[in-house]
């Protein structure tokens, strides 16, 4: 795998961990903000949900070029993105009751769903030039109708539009992964550190005036460390991590759907002992990393499903002939590096044994 995925890799691997942390130090702690390194409002490992739906983006801008470039349909396509990211939809809203007997919330995976398949359709009716533009006018966009639907009543305010994952704010941040993409500078670690620079400027700026980082509401506090720290680990992803840390981060990000979905089933685990919010915060945080560290350790080795959002019906590898191999993907979750599966491709002559061509625009 290229270099370029790799980054995006490890973008969406430490957004996941981050995550995951959060939410297990908040259910086992009860206030992880109160706990975790950051601020009192805004906890670093709040930077995860941004760079989540960012990577999000940037996988979606891989994956309609990948399966553009062979000539598919743009309703076939269209097809594809609504099965990988609209099923996120009624997964989310079945954990929901599940778990907390309220399939109204708008949760992570559904907000993750809505704003993929909106984000698709903006990218698809705007030319590429003009996506910054429209990414930042959504972002601004998504600010503003969460102060206008703040004290209002009803679920389409208190969920939606300025909930924990307000919806236009984060198809703001969604059309920023596709823009950057789109934009083809993804891969230059210049521009990466520029951006990361200027997030950083623009959070001691709004320090300097008094405005401390806070999750929410999701204005400027929320919106401006989100993207710095989003630019700031895209940067750091643009060299490998130290060790082993680095595989186990890149096997987590093909994984992230799976465990995501497990580390629910612990917070069941935590109300059925009767534990929830009760651990002290210096136990509940080597806990939560410990038990994430568990979950990116052994998602890899668990069997890959029969079907899967991202591919469908899985099918048999098809046995090599001749001159032609199977080239088969990795990514087993709905946002990740785009593979071709199950497809054949030419090994183009002369080729030297077990050599195979790369195929273009592959994430």
């Amino acid at each position: 795998m290229s270099q370029r995925w790799s980054a995006l890799d490890r973008l969406r691997g430490v957004a996941l961990v981050g995550m995951l942390i959060h939410h297990l130090t908040e259910w086992m702690a009860g206030d992880a903000r109160a706990v975790l390194p950051g601020w009192r409002s805004f906890a670093l490992t709040d930077v995860a949900a941004v760079a989540f739906f960012v990577a999000a983006g940037a996988s979606l801008g891989l994956f309609v070029s990948s399966r553009r470039a062979p000539g598919l349909s743009r309703r076939r396509v269209a097809a594809q993105v609504l099965r990988r990211y609209g099923l996120l939809v009624p997964i989310g809203v079945t954990l929901d009751w599940v778990f907390w007997r309220h399939p109204s919330m708008f949760g992570v995976l559904e907000a993750l769903g809505f704003a993929v398949v909106v984000a698709a359709v903006v990218a698809a009716v705007f030319p590429d030039r003009l996506l910054p533009a429209a990414a930042t006018v959504t972002v601004a966009g998504g600010m503003v109708a969460e102060r206008l639907a703040t004290g209002q009543a009803g679920w389409w305010a208190d969920e939606l539009l300025a909930g924990k994952f307000p919806a236009v704010t984060y198809v703001g941040f969604v059309l920023v992964g596709v823009a950057v993409v789109r934009a083809g500078r993804y891969t230059d670690e210049r521009w990466a550190l520029a951006a990361a620079g200027i997030g950083v400027a623009a959070t001691a700026g709004l320090l300097v005036v008094g405005v401390a980082p806070d999750r929410y509401p999701g204005d400027l506090a929320f919106v401006v460390p989100g993207l710095a720290g989003t630019a700031i680990v895209y940067a750091l992803a643009e060299t490998a991590l130290l060790g082993p840390i680095d595989a186990v981060v890149r096997r987590a990000a093909a994984h992230t759907l799976g465990i995501f979905v497990a580390h629910y089933f612990i917070y069941g685990g935590l109300r059925y002992l009767g534990v929830l919010g009760d651990v002290p915060g210096a136990a509940a945080v080597p806990a939560a990393v410990a038990v994430t560290a568990a979950l990116c350790l052994v998602a890899p080795r668990i069997p890959q499903p029969p079907w899967s959002a991202r591919t469908g019906l899985r099918r048999p590898r098809p046995a090599r002939r001749g001159a032609a191999e199977a080239v088969v993907g990795l990514d087993q979750d709905p946002d990740g590096p785009v593979q071709l599966r199950g497809h054949l491709v030419e090994v183009d002559p002369p080729a030297a044994p077990g050599h195979q061509r790369r195929v273009p625009d592959m994430a």
